[in-house]
C-alpha cells in the first residue's frame, strides 16, 4: 500500500483509476481499516497522526483504495462523536499543528521513497489526497449548504491553504516545467519530472463547479448584510459626492489643470496631532457607519446578491432594466459564520500570490524577487501569472459573489477591519507590508492578521481581475462590481496601503511572496481605478493624493543626477506616482528638464564669473512664410541634439533679414507658429475624434496624402512636441487619450472599446449591438474582416490570417469585438504613432512622461485644457518696471481693458508679450521671466504703439489717456501680425 514496486504505476497517466487492479483496491482498503483500528488501542490523538502523516501520503490514495474503504473514511463513528475518520485526522492535526514549533515539512516522514522512484514529494500526495477525499465528503464541500460543517469546513479549508504554500512551486506550472530538483550530495542538482496524475489531482480543487460551491455555501449574504453594507453611506461619502458633483461637467484634464495650481504642504500631513487621529480613524474609514448601524447591517435580511457576468450585465443595459438583480439561492443558516469564508479567502490568496505572478516581483525594489538570492529550486513564486490562476480568479469575480462579500466583511467585522487597520497602518505593526505571511495560524485565530489581509488581497486580486471587462458604463451606471463611495473607500484603503509599502516601510528583510503579491495586486488596480478616473472622474483629485509627500527629496536636489536619482530611487514614483500631487510633480519634471537643459545650453548671466556660460546656438533661418519647410530642413536630423539652444533668425515675405536677436522669445513664437501649422488637421496629418472635444490624432491616412515621407514628418512632429517640453512652452494641439497613452509607452490594451467610441461612435455602438445580442451571431453574417475607406473607394482588410473565411459566432465574437477595436484604435495608425514616438522621445525620456496620466500630459503640455486664462493668476504674479506700480491709473485700465477682451483676444495678447498663447501648467507664478508691464511715457496717443520684448515677457505699454485708446492701441498692435517692425 505505501510503496510497492512502482508507488505511481507507469501506466497511471493513461490508465488513470484502473492502473490499481481491483484486487489490489480490496486488499488496501481492508488494511487501511486495519491501520485505522491500531489507532484506537493506544494515544488516539497519536495514532491518528500517524495515520494521517503515513497513510495520506500515498500516492494516489484514492485510486488504491474501493468504495467501501472510501466511504469509511467518510462516514461518522459512533465512537468519536459522529466525526468522520477523514475529519477526525483532519482537525487532531489541527491540535498537534499548533502545539508544535515544526514545520509541516518537519512533520511528514523525512526518510521516504526517492523522488526517482516516485514522482511526487509527500505533500504533493498529501495535498492530493485531501482534495480527492475532500471533494467527497459533504460536510467540506459544499455541494449542500445544509450538510456543511463550518467548523469542519475550516480546517478542512485551512489544511489545504498550508499545503498550498508548502509544496514546490513547479506543482501548478505548465507539465513540460513541472518538475523538482534533487542534490545529489555534492552540490549538484538534478531535475525530476513531477506525475502528472499527482498534480492533476492537486489541481482539482480548482475545478469550477467545485470552487463555485465552496464559495457560494461562504457567503450568506443574509447574515452578512451585504447589500445593507454595500448601499449604506457615511457623512464623508455624502461628501466626496457633493465634491465631484460641484465640480459639474468638468473633464478629467480640467480637474487636473486646478490641481496643478493647488499646494498641497507637508504640515498637514506630518502633524503629530493629524498623525494620531489617522491611526484613530482608519477603522471609521473601513466601516461604513456606527457600531449600531454596523449591526444593523448584520442583522438586515435583504436578498442575496450576486456578480453576474459581464454580457448579462451588457444585456440588461442594452434592454434598459438598467440593473443587474440580485437573487438568493438558500435560506440562512442559524449557525452561519463567516470563518469558513474567511478561510477560503485565505487558501485562494496562498494560491494567487504563488501563482499569480505578483508574488515573483518585488515592486518595491523593481526587480524579481528572488533575484541573486535564491536557485530554482527554492523560488517560492512565479514572476508570470499561471493560466489556472486567471481562470480561478474569473470564476470568483462572475460566477460567485466574493468581492462584494469580502469588502463587506472587511467594513463590517470587527475582527478583520482591526486585521487590515494593522496592515495600512504603519504606526500598528513592525513588520514591512512585503514581508506579510498569510499561512495559517493554528494556534491564536483571533490575533492572526494575516486573516484580514488574507481577504484584503483577494479582494484585490479579483476587483482587479473584474476591472479587466469591466466597462466605464457598468461602472458609473451600474454600479458594478461595487458601488461608487465604495470604489472611493477602496481607492483610500489601497492608497494608504501603497504609501506604507511605498514610503514608510524602511526596514531591509527577504521578502514573502504574499507580502509582494499584495503590493502589486494593489498598485495594479489603484493604477487602473485612476486610469478610469482620467477618463471619467471617480473621485475629485485630491483624493487620490497624499499631500506632501516628497516635498522635502525634491528640494533637497541640486542637480540633474540628483533629480534623475531621485526618480530612479523612489518607488513611489514607479509605482503609484499619483500619491504625489500634480503639482509637485509637475515640479519634478520642469527641475529635471531645467537642470539638463542648463547642463547643455549654459546659464545667461551677468555675473561676469559664471561657471557655465551660455553656450553658442545653432541658428536656423526661417522665411515667415515657409516656417514648416524651414523647420524640417534645418531641423530635422538634429535628433537627441534638439535638446542644445537654437536661435531663429527670421526672414520676412520680403527676403529682407528682420532686426530681432533672438534672446529666446524668437524662438518661442517659432515654435508656436510651427506646432500651429504642423498639427492643424487641414494639414492630413492629424484628425479629430468624433466625440466633441476637438482632440486629434494621427490621421489613418496620412500616407495617401504625403506619401512615404509622411513617416518622416511625424518623427519631426514628435521632436517639436518633445522640443516644446524641454523649453517649457505651451502649445495649442489637444491630443485623443489614446494617443496619449502611445507617448507615454504604456497604452492599455483593454480600454480600446471605451478608446473606440471617441473615434468612430457609430461601429462602437454596432459593436455593442453584437456583444449585447442574444441571439446566433451567425445571423448578422459577419466574418473576421473589415471594410475600409479611402478617398472613395473601398477594400477589404483581413483581421487574421484567413479572416474572410471565418465567421464570427457567438463563441469568437468577443475576439472579433476585440480584434475590430484593435484594428481602429492601434494598428491603422501603428506606424504614425511609433514614428512620432521616437522622435519626441529622442527628447524626452519617457520615463519623465510616466510621472503622468493622460489628462495630466495634456495638461503639461498645453497647459489648461480650454486654454482660458486665469485672470487673477496673471495679475497677482504680474510685475511691474519703469515707473509703473499696481495702483497706476494705466495699470487699472490695462487690466479692466484686458478682462473685456474675448478668450482668443486675450490669448493673442498673451502671445504678443510670451510668444505663447497659453499659460503655463503651474500657473503664471512659474513663468520666467515673470509677466512684466513696462511704462512707456508719451506725450501724445498716437506717439507709440504697445511692444513687446518676448525673451524677457515684457509688455511696454504706452500712457494713453483713456481706456477706449488704450483698448484700440493694444488690439491694433496685437492683431497687426508683424515681426520686429512696430518695435
Amino acid at each position: 500500500l505505501v510503496a510497492g514496486p512502482a508507488p505511481i504505476p507507469s501506466d497511471a497517466e493513461s490508465m488513470r483509476e484502473a492502473c490499481v487492479p481491483e484486487t489490489g483496491k480490496r486488499r488496501a482498503g481492508i488494511l487501511l481499516r486495519l491501520a485505522w483500528d491500531l489507532t484506537l488501542k493506544s494515544d488516539v490523538a497519536q495514532g491518528r497522526m500517524r495515520f494521517f502523516i503515513h497513510i495520506l501520503t500515498v500516492p494516489l490514495l484514492v485510486w488504491k483504495l474501493d468504495e467501501e474503504a472510501l466511504s469509511f473514511l467518510l462516514s461518522p463513528e459512533e465512537t468519536n462523536s459522529l466525526i468522520p475518520p477523514f475529519i477526525s485526522m483532519i482537525l487532531v492535526f489541527g491540535e498537534q499543528y499548533a502545539t508544535n514549533d515544526q514545520s509541516l515539512n518537519t512533520l511528514l516522514p523525512s526518510k521516504d521513497v526517492p523522488l526517482e522512484l516516485c514522482p511526487a514529494t509527500n505533500t504533493q500526495c498529501l495535498l492530493a489526497n485531501i482534495v480527492q477525499i475532500g471533494r467527497l465528503c459533504r460536510q467540506v464541500n459544499g455541494s449542500s449548504s445544509r450538510a456543511l460543517n463550518f467548523e469542519w469546513g475550516c480546517s478542512y479549508v485551512d489544511l489545504l491553504a498550508l499545503l498550498l504554500d508548502a509544496i514546490p512551486i513547479r506543482t501548478f506550472s505548465a507539465r513540460e516545467t513541472a518538475v523538482e530538483w534533487v542534490s545529489d550530495g555534492k552540490g549538484r542538482l538534478t531535475p525530476i519530472v513531477l506525475s502528472i496524475v499527482v498534480l492533476d489531482q492537486c489541481k482539482a480543487m480548482f475545478v469550477d463547479s467545485f470552487v463555485r460551491s465552496l464559495v457560494s455555501c461562504s457567503t450568506d449574504a443574509q447574515s452578512l448584510g451585504i447589500d445593507k453594507t454595500l448601499q449604506s453611506k457615511n457623512d464623508k461619502d455624502k461628501q466626496m459626492e457633493k465634491e465631484l458633483a460641484d465640480e459639474g461637467g468638468s473633464s478629467a484634464t480640467n480637474l487636473a489643470a486646478k490641481e496643478a495650481r493647488v499646494d498641497r504642504n507637508q504640515s498637514f500631513w506630518n502633524s503629530s496631532r493629524w498623525a494620531r487621529k489617522m491611526s484613530k480613524g482608519v477603522v471609521g474609514l473601513l466601516s461604513s457607519g456606527s457600531a449600531k448601524e454596523r449591526e444593523a447591517a448584520k442583522n438586515a435580511c435583504d436578498e442575496k446578491a450576486s456578480l453576474t457576468n459581464t454580457s448579462s450585465l451588457s444585456r440588461s443595459l442594452a434592454s434598459g432594466s438598467g440593473s443587474a438583480s440580485a437573487s438568493s439561492a438558500t435560506p440562512s443558516r442559524a449557525d452561519y459564520s463567516p470563518e469558513f469564508f474567511i478561510s477560503l479567502c485565505r487558501a485562494f490568496s496562498v494560491v494567487a500570490s504563488r501563482w499569480g505572478g505578483g508574488g515573483g516581483k518585488d515592486e518595491i525594489r523593481g526587480k524579481a524577487a528572488w533575484h541573486g538570492q535564491k536557485s530554482a529550486a527554492e523560488e517560492t513564486s512565479t514572476a508570470t501569472p499561471e493560466a489556472f490562476v486567471q481562470q480561478l480568479l474569473s470564476v470568483l469575480c462572475y460566477s460567485t459573489q466574493l468581492i462584494r462579500a469580502a469588502w463587506c466583511l472587511i467594513q463590517s467585522n470587527d475582527s478583520i477591519t482591526r486585521h487590515v487597520h494593522t496592515v495600512i497602518d504603519h504606526d500598528s505593526t513592525n513588520t514591512p507590508i512585503r514581508q506579510l505571511t498569510c499561512t495559517p495560524s493554528y494556534q491564536a485565530r483571533d490575533t492572526d492578521t494575516s486573516r484580514g489581509a488574507s481577504v484584503l488581497y483577494i479582494f484585490t486580486a479579483a476587483l482587479e481581475h473584474a476591472l479587466v471587462v469591466t466597462d466605464d458604463v457598468e461602472i458609473h451606471e451600474l454600479e458594478k462590481p461595487l458601488p461608487l463611495h465604495q470604489l472611493r473607500r477602496v481607492i483610500k484603503v489601497q492608497k494608504k496601503l501603497l504609501y506604507r509599502a511605498c514610503f514608510v516601510d524602511t526596514k531591509t528583510g527577504p521578502p514573502n511572496h504574499f507580502g509582494l503579491a499584495l503590493i502589486s495586486s494593489t498598485s495594479r488596480a489603484f493604477r487602473d481605478l485612476y486610469d478610469r478616473s482620467s477618463r471619467r472622474p471617480l473621485a475629485v483629485p485630491k483624493v487620490w493624493l497624499v499631500a506632501g509627500l516628497l516635498e522635502k527629496e525634491i528640494k533637497g536636489c541640486k542637480t540633474h543626477s540628483d533629480f534623475l536619482a531621485l526618480l530612479k530611487s523612489e518607488p513611489v514614483l514607479r509605482i503609484c506616482p499619483m500619491l504625489v500631487s500634480f503639482k509637485r510633480r509637475l515640479e519634478l519634471f520642469d527641475k529635471i528638464v531645467k537642470t539638463n537643459r542648463e547642463e547643455l545650453q549654459g546659464v545667461n548671466s551677468p555675473n561676469p564669473f559664471n561657471p557655465n556660460p551660455l553656450k553658442p546656438a545653432r541658428v536656423a533661418v526661417i522665411n515667415r512664410g515657409r516656417i514648416l519647410e524651414d523647420g524640417l530642413a534645418t531641423m530635422n536630423n538634429l535628433g537627441s541634439n534638439m535638446r542644445e539652444r537654437i536661435a531663429v533668425h527670421y526672414v520676412n515675405e520680403a527676403g529682407v533679414k528682420e532686426t530681432g536677436i533672438d534672446a529666446g522669445g524668437l524662438f518661442k513664437e517659432f515654435w508656436t507658429d510651427l506646432c500651429n501649422i504642423a498639427f492643424d488637421p487641414n494639414y492630413a496629418l492629424f484628425q479629430m475624434t468624433e466625440d466633441g472635444s476637438t482632440s486629434m490624432f494621427p490621421s489613418p491616412m496620412s500616407s495617401s496624402a504625403h506619401g512615404p515621407d509622411h513617416v518622416v514628418l511625424f518623427g519631426f512632429l514628435g521632436r517639436i512636441l518633445g522640443k516644446s517640453l524641454y523649453e517649457g512652452i505651451t502649445i495649442q494641439p489637444l491630443f485623443a487619450h489614446f494617443f496619449l497613452s502611445f507617448l507615454r509607452g504604456d497604452y492599455n490594451f483593454l480600454h480600446m472599446l471605451p478608446d473606440l467610441s471617441t473615434i468612430d461612435s457609430q461601429l462602437y455602438n454596432n459593436l455593442m449591438f453584437l456583444k449585447t445580442y442574444d441571439g446566433d451571431a451567425t445571423d448578422l453574417c459577419l466574418t473576421f474582416t473589415i471594410t475600409s475607406n479611402e478617398f472613395g473607394g473601398t477594400r477589404e482588410i483581413p483581421l487574421m490570417s484567413g479572416g474572410a473565411e471565418i465567421e464570427v459566432n457567438n463563441a469568437n465574437k468577443q475576439r472579433y469585438i476585440h480584434m475590430v477595436s484593435k484594428y481602429y484604435v492601434h494598428d491603422r495608425v501603428k506606424v504614425q504613432s511609433e514614428a512620432f514616438t521616437r522622435g519626441l522621445w529622442e527628447v524626452i525620456d519617457p520615463t519623465w512622461l510616466r510621472l503622468f496620466n493622460e489628462p495630466e500630459l495634456q495638461v503639461l503640455i498645453s497647459g489648461a485644457s480650454d486654454g482660458k486664462i486665469d485672470l487673477d493668476d496673471l495679475r497677482r504674479h504680474t510685475r511691474y518696471a519703469g515707473g509703473f506700480t499696481g495702483m497706476d491709473r494705466t495699470i487699472s485700465r490695462f487690466w479692466s481693458v484686458f478682462s473685456s477682451l474675448n478668450g482668443k483676444q486675450q490669448a493673442a495678447v498673451l502671445r504678443f508679450v510670451t510668444s505663447c498663447e497659453r499659460p503655463p501648467p503651474l500657473g503664471f507664478a512659474s513663468l520666467n521671466p515673470p509677466f512684466t508691464i513696462q511704462r512707456v511715457g508719451i506725450l501724445r496717443d498716437g506717439d507709440k504703439l504697445p511692444s513687446s520684448s518676448t525673451c524677457f515677457n515684457i509688455l511696454k505699454l504706452p500712457t494713453y489717456s483713456s481706456e477706449r485708446v488704450l483698448k484700440e492701441r493694444l488690439i491694433y498692435a496685437v492683431e497687426s501680425g508683424a515681426g520686429f517692425e512696430l518695435t
